[in-house]
């Protein structure tokens, strides 16, 4: 079996467009070997397609499944440890106190729906939620899981965090796990705030996530960085996109250029600039050369060509076209997503 969720997806410059998010792709152990998945997933991006959504998006559940079906890796993501004895923040940035406090019960859905509205338009790659999720999230997170707590809110006017806290006692020396599942902040001042209080949770030794972007610059705020410990990284969002011209004509770019793709035999035309771009089929000389899942990982603006070329995914006409799409395609933020579906 297999499906997809009706989301919108924030790409490079803020807009919002359409997407299938595929998800519960899963075939039986009797079964395997026999092209099913294969035929389940093309009945899922006939779903998306005929739905007018433009992009599908998946996580992988295994790495070395969905290139053959179209998807690229759009961005990275780790798991980060903080030990919160020794993490301190820089006396600069301690945020003065007041501008956050607890929130539950009814006000933390209605709360957490308009700050992730705002949100999740400021980095490519996040999602919409609907209140329908909204409000299943809280009711799935009030619910203590294995040793783990129900989730706790904290709230600040642009922003919001969520934690469940592993109790680790210790025989009267306790340190405790926090671990962190949602941490949404619009502005700087936010961030600060909202990390400032995650950090000083009493009793708690140690901050772990799976869900802090890789390029979350809580480590400039602290006296030491390296006391946010990176403990594995791996491929966040796989994209397919199934309307070229509709996603990379949405989006914006680093640099006023022009820049013909060949991917699998048809080319694309990309001219964009910083505020605006457009994408059509062309029949001239391409500049770079791929398959559709590593052109689909472009789309977010969180991988390098030269590094798919390195990776023997894509090939470049010259060094210098090369360059000119190192400067084109990256946005300033990497994308990331902190919404699984």
């Amino acid at each position: 079996m297999a499906g997809s969720y009706a989301l919108d997806a924030t790409v490079p410059g803020g807009v919002c467009i359409p997407m299938g998010g595929v998800t519960w792709v899963s075939t039986l152990s009797t079964h395997r070997r026999q092209g099913i998945m294969r035929q389940v997933l093309s009945a899922v991006h006939d779903d998306i397609d005929e739905r007018g959504e433009p992009l599908a998006s998946l996580y992988g559940s295994e790495g070395g499944i969905y290139e053959t079906h179209g998807y690229g890796v759009a961005s990275n993501s780790r798991t980060i440890s903080i030990d919160t004895k020794r993490a301190k923040f820089r006396a600069q940035y301690v945020p003065e106190a007041g501008h956050v406090r607890y929130i539950s019960g009814d006000d933390v859905v209605d709360t957490t729906s308009e700050i992730w509205e705002r949100f999740r338009r400021c980095r490519a790659g996040e999602v919409s939620r609907s209140l329908i999720e909204q409000d299943l999230r809280f009711a799935m997170g009030d619910r203590p899981e294995g040793g783990l707590t129900g989730a706790r809110y904290l709230r600040h006017n642009d922003g919001y965090a969520a934690y469940r806290i592993d109790s680790q006692w210790n025989d009267g020396q306790p340190a405790h796990v926090l671990h962190l599942i949602q941490m949404v902040a619009v502005t700087p001042e936010a961030h600060a705030a909202l990390w400032h209080s995650v950090l000083n949770v009493d009793l708690v030794g140690e901050v772990r996530s799976r869900i802090v972007a890789i390029d979350d610059p809580i480590g400039y705020l602290l006296t030491n960085q390296r006391d946010v410990r990176t403990v594995s990284t791996r491929d966040n969002i796989w994209l397919n996109v199934r309307d070229a011209s509709i996603c990379f004509g949405a989006r914006t770019y680093r640099t006023t250029d022009r820049l013909v793709v060949e991917v699998d035999g048809k080319r694309w035309a990309i001219d964009g600039s910083p505020d605006e771009a457009s994408c059509r089929s062309v029949r001239t000389r391409a500049d770079l050369v791929t398959s559709h899942a590593w052109f689909s990982a472009l789309l977010y603006g969180g991988v390098l060509p030269s590094a798919l070329v390195a990776g023997r995914r894509m090939t470049a006409r010259n060094d210098d076209i090369l360059r000119r799409a190192d400067l084109f395609f990256p946005t300033s933020l990497l994308p990331h997503c902190q919404t699984q579906y």
